[in-house]
């Protein structure tokens, strides 16, 4: 459970030697990916430890007031309750939970704008995309930096909500986002701002030339780093340890400048050590994207990055090219520090000093003199109970000074009644001043204005007050907490972006990631895959690759709106738009239903606006049913009529064959077959019987004619016409009995 930056090197680069007695590195052997600890001597690496703990404790001295206050407030805020010993000793010492109210409500709005579900990042396309590729890259990157925060980095969720919780009390906190070799994931831890020491003068952390973290550590924490070789063998802090020998260590981490090659431009190193200064590990900071420098061959300045790339393409072996590319470099120029921390700022200091301030630096003052005038009117009140005065020697107390202790009690005393009258005298003491409530009340209207913990806000506005004016009195009470959401946004966007660069330069070629709900499935170049149907197929799981991560056309930014600090401002705005473009051909409808139900809390809009069909009113099913009937009678008729045409041509073909003309027989019979076959298509007449045996063509059709002129020709006149041949036509005999049924 690494909490330090890994070694983000690209280059691939020979393997320093272990045993190494200079003390002076070149840019390859710091940029070489190994714990540079290992390659310097004692003397070197004790007058860099030194260095770090002057520096750490510079830069501590000079937030003292803000450690102050900071204690302060965190007290006032969770209500630490201390004794009291004026005017009496167990006298009142209540705390007012205002800021304790502002903070819980600032952490209820702030924490579900900011994380919104399962939708937390989006991508934003840079520059012209013609084709969308970039626009689907973007989506991809999105869903799936989305899916790393909530599912692949454990405690990102829950320490977010903490960190909205401590901010409006101590108005700074930091965020810390790095790449954990061990794990060999991606990590993202808050820190609290007594554990980030920076010079208070610091304008931010991109431009200090110094800042420190505070690490706390457990013993066998620290020899998992010193196995996986992280970490040079040092002597574990147990200073404070007493009896318990895996009690916390602590230990220094600073992001700082050092001189490590001697060229007079110094460079940006991560050195951990130990309280005493004992170092045990130091690492570049940088890397070769960020190395501006002047080239000898043309002069010109270049990124060594892009000066690798370039004569690796005439040079295959990364070392050979990396020996090349360094006989080019000239004098640096500048040096571009990695960041891993985030700063989630407040309210910014009014002085400029770095540390931002909170609800607890606005309502210091305030809230002492509420907690002072409350303790007051307690006392008063108690006093005032309890009652005291003074006793006149004429009356003879038995036993000295007593009190009365129970209900009914009665005490005996050596005088008489009108003495004991005049002898006892009260003091004046007639509880809480009416002022005292005035001034009370206001300043706990002021302390409200201050934190915006009106009670509309808080959900007891009126109960006969209009929406109209609630929702007025909302916009007007959380003005200044959309600003403050727009920094906690800014923040985020820019801890997105570190994670972004993580991912190029530490996600696999390729991972699988879960989708919220089902998107289509596509192949390599991007086109939706179908399924044996011919359905475009669907699929929950996505991939992305490092590739994905590598251009600088991409932005990431988060998909919160700060504007809208509270479901009552999108159903507002919501509202608004529908009321306003609702049936307008110029807006798309089914954008505001969904933009409706999503500002109504709906989670599956997709399901929601799947409508069902509704059935057709009564007439048109009538009508409808009609339509079906005359269409089925009219098939049936149609195929009624094939079948007795097809009887028609069976029977005119066996009457053609019985008198030789085979050829005509032969024609009328496929055009017979034809019709039959029409007839029994489904949804043809059911139940239609074939011919009868003796109905089909005679075997005639298949041989030679019995005579020799039996063709298409008349026939012989006894034959075909003869004193013989009936009435009929073409020597049909009218006795012959017809073709059966078909």
């Amino acid at each position: 459970m690494a909490s330090f930056p890994a070694n983000d090197m690209i280059l691939d680069e020979p393997e320093a030697q272990e045993e190494a007695t200079e003390t002076t590195l070149t840019l390859a052997q710091i940029l070489s990916g190994q714990n540079l600890a290992e390659l310097l001597d004692e003397n070197t690496l004790g007058t860099i430890g030194q260095s770090v703990i002057r520096d750490f404790e510079t830069d501590n001295g000079s937030r003292g007031d803000w450690e102050k206050r900071y204690e302060r407030n965190m007290k006032v805020a969770m209500q630490v309750k201390e004794d009291k010993v004026f005017p009496w000793a167990g006298a009142s010492n209540s705390k007012s939970p205002i800021l304790t109210i502002a903070a819980i409500q600032f952490n209820a709005e702030a924490y579900p704008v900011i994380v919104d579900g399962s939708n937390l990042v989006k991508g934003r396309v840079l520059g012209a995309d013609p084709e969308g590729d970039k626009r689907a890259r973007a989506d991809r990157i999105g869903q799936h930096m989305t899916w790393q925060l909530l599912y692949r980095m454990p405690g990102w969720e829950e320490e977010t909500d903490r960190l909205l919780l401590i901010l409006p009390i101590v108005g700074c906190m930091f965020r810390k986002t790095y790449y954990d070799s061990i794990e060999n994931a991606n990590r993202s831890d808050i820190v609290d701002g007594m554990d980030f020491v920076i010079h208070n003068d610091a304008k931010s952390i991109e431009t200090a030339p110094r800042y420190t973290q505070v690490l706390h550590y457990y013993p066998y924490e620290v020899q998992g780093f010193v196995n996986a070789g992280l970490w040079i063998d040092i002597p574990l802090d147990d200073e404070d340890a007493g009896d318990d020998e895996q009690s916390l260590g602590e230990y220094y981490e600073q992001h700082r400048t050092l001189d490590l090659d001697d060229d007079g431009f110094p460079e940006h190193y991560v050195v951990t050590c130990t309280k005493e200064g004992r170092v045990a590990r130091i690492v570049p900071c940088f890397g070769p994207e960020g190395i501006t420098f002047r080239r000898l061959d043309t002069g010109a300045t270049s990124k060594l990055k892009d000066l690798v790339e370039e004569v690796r393409q005439g040079i295959f072996d990364p070392q050979q090219a990396m020996q090349a590319a360094m006989q080019i470099v000239g004098p640096i120029v500048k040096i571009e520090r990695r960041q891993y921390f985030t700063k989630y700022g407040f309210i910014p200091s009014p002085d400029g000093s770095f540390y931002d301030i909170g609800l607890g630096d606005l309502t210091d003052n305030i809230t002492s003199l509420i907690d002072k005038l409350q303790n007051q009117m307690i006392d008063a009140a108690t006093l005032a109970n309890a009652q005291g005065g003074f006793i006149g020697s004429g009356v003879n107390v038995r036993g000295g000074n007593f009190a009365f202790r129970t209900v009914g009690e009665w005490k005996r005393v050596d005088a008489g009644g009108q003495d004991l009258r005049t002898q006892i005298v009260p003091l004046a003491l007639p509880g809480p001043s009416p002022v005292s409530f005035s001034l009370l009340e206001m300043l706990i209207a002021a302390a409200k204005d201050i934190t915006s913990s009106q009670d509309v806000v808080s959900g007891r506005a009126p109960p006969n007050q209009p929406a109209t004016t609630t929702l007025a009195m909302i916009e007007q009470a959380s003005s200044v907490k959309k600003g403050i959401l727009k920094r906690v946004w800014r923040s985020f966007g820019a801890e997105l972006r570190i994670l972004f660069r993580l991912n190029r330069d530490y996600l696999d070629e390729e991972e699988y990631f879960q989708l919220n709900d089902e998107q289509p499935e596509t192949d390599e170049q991007g086109q939706p895959v179908e399924d044996e149907d011919g359905q475009t197929r669907m699929t929950s799981v996505a991939k992305v690759g490092r590739d994905d991560y590598q251009d600088s056309d991409l932005d990431v930014i988060p998909v919160a709106d700060p504007s809208q600090i509270s479901d009552t401002h999108k159903m507002a705005r919501a509202q608004a738009a529908y009321e306003m473009f609702n049936g307008n051909p110029l807006v798309n409808q089914e954008w505001l239903i969904k933009r409706m139900l999503e500002a109504l809390g709906a989670t599956d809009t997709k399901e929601a606006m799947k409508v069902p069909q509704a059935p057709p009113p009564p007439e048109v099913m009538k009508i409808v049913g009609q339509l079906a009937n005359d269409k089925t009678k009219a098939e049936s008729d149609a195929k009624r009529a094939d079948a007795d045409a097809s009887q028609k041509n069976m029977a005119a073909a066996v009457d053609a064959a019985s008198i030789g003309l085979l050829e005509d027989a032969g024609i009328l019979a496929a055009k017979a077959v034809g019709e039959k076959n029409a007839a029994e298509q489904p949804g043809g007449l059911p139940g239609m019987a074939g011919p009868p045996p003796d109905a089909g063509v005679p075997d005639a059709l298949g041989g030679q004619p019995p005579f020799p002129d039996a063709g298409m020709g008349p026939g012989p006149l006894d034959a075909a016409g003869g004193p013989d041949a009936g009435g009929g036509i073409g020597g049909l005999e009218p006795s012959a009995p017809p073709p059966g049924p078909m």
